[in-house]
């Protein structure tokens, strides 16, 4: 058995695997596991501080709790903005130019400047009124910028679906090059196929990607089916775009011509 585009094939078939398989960008990555896990510890033990303070309210307990939610807040809010250059850094990994998703991408990085700025801000907080304030401010402003981030899980796995595209692409264009000359007839057809199947894939990922609407952020991501909806159709387009591969391989086997 011959498979002379092996390694543009493979390319493809490791981008799909990562529609569903997480892999790892070492410093946004690594940065964001460390801040969610400063979180974690930082809220499990303001939940412990503050229970000691409702249960007994000296000023030695209130001030230990206070320093504990001040410092949760600054692990939370550098946590989310830590999360938001994750999906930008992944989303940017598949070195793509798609205009539809760029709107997320900004989204993504104003939400991370403003959790920054809020993570800057909470440090400020000393008394108890600087907490009631800071919270009520940062209730009215946090749902949006909250809800950017589903956006951008969505749009990291429609820009693998533009590499794979993009990748397949290339891959017919080589092998078309190592065909017989003249073409016959009936390989002919299957290359057009080939062609017609990636306009109509093409069209699917537009389709989920212009749905991506942010102008109504806040009530989408709080819909039950955001994500179930888009799971089906990129599991949709992910099974065509194995298909086409299949039907690629098949055609780069039994067709293409050994190179001297």
């Amino acid at each position: 058995m011959k498979c002379h585009l092996f390694f543009p094939i493979a390319i493809i078939l490791l981008v799909i695997a990562s529609i569903t398989s997480p892999f790892v960008l070492a410093d946004a990555k690594s940065d964001y596991d460390y801040q969610y896990g400063q979180y974690r510890t930082g809220y499990s033990e303001f939940v412990i501080l503050k229970r000691d303070y409702l249960n007994t309210s000296s000023l030695d307990n209130q001030q230990k709790a206070m320093l504990s939610a001040k410092q949760t807040i600054l692990a939370r809010d550098l946590a989310k903005a830590s999360l938001n250059w994750y999906l930008m850094d992944r989303i940017a990994s598949y070195n793509i130019d798609y205009n539809p998703i760029k709107p997320v991408i900004t989204s993504l990085d104003t939400a991370r400047q403003y959790f920054l700025a809020q993570a800057k801000k909470s440090q400020s907080i000393i008394t108890q009124e600087d907490l009631n304030k800071f919270t009520q401010s940062n209730l009215a402003t946090i749902s949006e910028n909250d809800s950017i981030v589903k956006f951008g899980i969505v749009a990291n796995k429609v820009a693998a679906l533009v590499r794979i595209q993009t990748d397949s692409s290339i891959a017919l264009d080589a092998i078309i090059l190592k065909l017989p000359t003249p073409i016959p007839s009936g390989l002919a057809a299957r290359i057009q196929e080939l062609k017609d199947s990636s306009k109509i894939i093409d069209g699917k990922i537009d389709l989920l990607a212009n749905n991506l609407n942010l102008a109504d952020a806040v009530a989408e991501s709080v819909n039950e089916i955001f994500f179930t909806s888009r799971v089906e159709k990129l599991v949709e387009i992910r099974e065509l775009q194995l298909d086409w591969i299949d039907r690629l391989i098949d055609i780069d086997i039994n067709y293409v011509q050994p190179q001297i």
